[in-house]
């Protein structure tokens, strides 16, 4: 059986790789050049890494094909049998395109299921699971960062008089610029974390237009402009968050969540 991977079935599922001794994990230069790429778009190179390390350990590495990962797997299914074939991929217009060709497509865990008496190369597995962990790491210290962001914003709010009030009127544009600047370095350094606060603190300054209304409650112009301005931070959070785990196994969680389906 071969086993074509896709960037995202890697992503998802890295422990596939310690299967790399078999030889029956193909592995598109397409797919290769994408995960190497992600480096230097700033993002981790542990997985970059983790793939060279089971290229030498006897992954094979498919010439480019101009029609991409679907026409390797169309050839390779008229060569060697399409029930000889499988397509490892997150990719569902990938799956319905290779189902209407007769070509079968599955997941990363399915593969794990496959092969699951087969034997691992233990220092690939090791390698694949720091990468997880490390993910795992990265989103629970992202939300208690986030946590104490926003607890820390909500102080300074309350005590915004006590604060700004009580400071020489000079003070206050350095005090807001160094801010500004400290959330950028944070945005850049961080930015999981700082979606997640984005998000939050979204979601108090939209609440607040509500929950602070008058009997009868209406909507002022200004409590209007406040409920749409805290959705519009939570939407940037959003994305940010969408940018961080672009690489990680949530990312493809992320995107079956709220991408198109089409």
């Amino acid at each position: 059986m071969l086993y074509i991977l896709d960037a995202g079935a890697i992503i998802q599922r890295p422990e596939i790789l310690a299967h790399a001794a078999a030889g029956d994990l193909l592995i598109p230069q397409a797919t290769v050049d994408d995960i190497r790429d992600r480096e230097k778009r700033g993002l981790r190179a542990d997985l970059e890494h983790l793939l060279d390390q089971a290229i030498a350990a006897g992954a094979v590495v498919a010439p480019p094909a101009d029609g991409g990962i679907a026409e390797l797997a169309l050839n390779l299914a008229a060569e060697n049998g399409a029930e000889n074939v499988r397509v490892v991929t997150t990719d569902r217009r990938l799956v319905r395109l290779l189902a209407s060709k007769g070509v079968t497509s599955i997941g990363g865990s399915d593969l794990l299921s496959a092969q699951a008496t087969a034997p691992s190369d233990a220092g690939l597995e090791q390698a694949a699971k720091r990468i997880v962990s490390t993910q795992h790491h990265n989103l629970a210290s992202g939300v208690a960062i986030a946590l104490a962001g926003t607890a820390m914003a909500i102080v300074v709010v309350r005590n915004h008089q006590l604060i700004f009030h009580t400071a020489p009127d000079w003070i206050v544009p350095i005090a807001l610029l160094l801010a500004g600047l400290l959330f950028f370095w944070w945005r850049e350094r961080d930015r999981l974390s700082y979606g997640l606060f984005e998000v939050m603190i979204g979601l108090l300054i939209s609440s607040q237009s509500i929950v602070t209304l008058p009997a009868p409650a209406e909507l002022s112009t200004a409590k209007s402009i406040q409920l749409v301005g805290g959705l519009y931070v939570m939407v940037r959070g959003l994305d940010n968050i969408d940018r961080s785990v672009e690489d990680t196994r949530f990312g493809g969680w992320w995107r079956r969540l709220f991408r198109s389906r089409r």
